[in-house]
């Protein structure tokens, strides 16, 4: 599964439609994400530099890429395509794209670069164009990136279910084999992950692995991004299973709080606090809302419950074609949500040296409320691994 070259040209089409409204000429794209996001040209960024121009005056993007990525990109696109040999290469790259752009006619024009690259790169625009008026528009993309077409959201649905499938799998793993080692865990439900992504999806658009995660159990559950180890697990523990897919390079994740045996009076009440929490939060995920305004009161749920010095991190973040991305569901966020938005709700609660828990769904904002599209049972007594 992925998307179409008719999404991107609806996509570069928008970008045009905005730059026309600024007064820009055109865009020079520089960050991978949005090269992903606009184009299709799913590529490992490495040294080798690959720009996009999306110009106002041409319906088709135009390429500046590496040799070695040429015959890849023609499965999406075939024209504008430019290639430089290598790198640094006699000139380096970004000031070759540069002297191709003026070949083009666009030395002394009003151009747009996104602000998140590198210092380095807005100095060579800056010195190998210095008759461009050069204005910051980061917000174009960023904007697009907002709100998913229905296309994306299918795409993100399917990551869901595959999310979820993970989840169903680690519980699964512990009740065959035991007290195994996290990374036991791990490694053995991607495996079984993507075998069933490899049977059932054509084709697999694969951007940093197609299926990952963390596994953490113990009192190592308390980081909230521990990284999995050959720690053992042990009866009587909490287990955080947090897993993620992407399909056609759209993320989704489903995280939960499991236990090793039967929860003791304190596991149960710092863990139903957690999911209470992200039901009020998930709950207040609705158009109009602000992201601010969701995260406080699904925080607001640990601070009545005695458990704020546990907290660490916000409720949640946008997911789309990076797994966190605006909206922040965070205090200093005011984004108003809106239908076709997704996020995350996945607020935490870490104890030092006793463990951790959280509890966390993909959520799509439509007209008529938040919609879960991860849906792996979170009621204490579904969580519980009788081994």
């Amino acid at each position: 599964m992925r998307l179409t070259r008719p999404f991107y040209l609806r996509k570069i089409a928008q970008c045009r439609r905005e730059l026309v409204e600024r007064g820009l000429d055109g865009l020079f794209i520089l960050n991978h994400l949005s090269i992903w996001y606009l184009t299709g040209l799913f590529h490992f960024p490495t040294e080798r530099p690959i720009g996009v121009f999306i110009s106002t005056e041409e319906d088709n993007p135009r390429f500046f890429i590496p040799k070695l990525e040429e015959d890849q990109i023609l499965e999406v696109w075939d024209a504008n395509i430019e290639t430089y040999f290598e790198y640094p290469g006699v000139v380096d790259p970004l000031t070759w794209m540069c002297s191709r752009l003026a070949d083009l006619g666009y030395g002394n024009k009003r151009l747009a670069y996104e602000g998140n690259i590198p210092v380095s790169y807005k100095e060579v625009l800056c010195r190998a164009l210095p008759s461009v008026d050069w204005r910051e528009a980061g917000d174009i993309i960023a904007g697009m990136r907002l709100v998913k077409d229905e296309e994306e959201i299918q795409l993100i649905r399917k990551a869901a279910l595959y999310s979820d499938f993970m989840v169903e799998e680690g519980v699964r793993v512990v009740k065959e084999r035991g007290l195994v080692s996290e990374i036991e865990i791990l490694e053995e439900v991607v495996r079984r992950t993507v075998d069933k992504m490899l049977d059932e999806l054509d084709p697999i658009v694969y951007v940093s692995g197609i299926a990952s995660g963390l596994v953490c159990s113990g009192e190592r559950s308390a980081f909230p991004h521990g990284l999995p180890s050959k720690r053992r697990i042990k009866r009587g523990e909490n287990l955080i299973l947090s897993f993620g897919c992407i399909v056609g390079g759209y993320n989704a994740e489903s995280e939960r709080t499991v236990f090793v045996g039967s929860p003791s009076a304190e596991q149960r009440r710092m863990y139903e606090a957690v999911r209470e929490a992200q039901e009020v939060g998930t709950t207040a995920l609705r158009p109009g809302s602000r992201c601010r305004d969701a995260n406080r009161v699904c925080l607001d749920v640990l601070r009545r419950a005695g458990l704020w010095e546990y907290v660490k991190h916000r409720q949640g973040h946008g997911i789309g074609i990076s797994n966190h991305e605006a909206p922040w569901i965070e205090d200093g966020d005011g984004t108003i949500l809106r239908a076709g938005m997704v996020v995350s709700s996945e607020p935490g609660i870490y104890v030092p040296g006793r463990g951790g828990y959280r509890v966390s769904d993909t959520v799509l904002i439509t007209e008529a409320g938040p919609e879960r599209l991860t849906s792996y049972p979170r009621d204490i007594e579904h969580l519980i691994i009788d081994i």
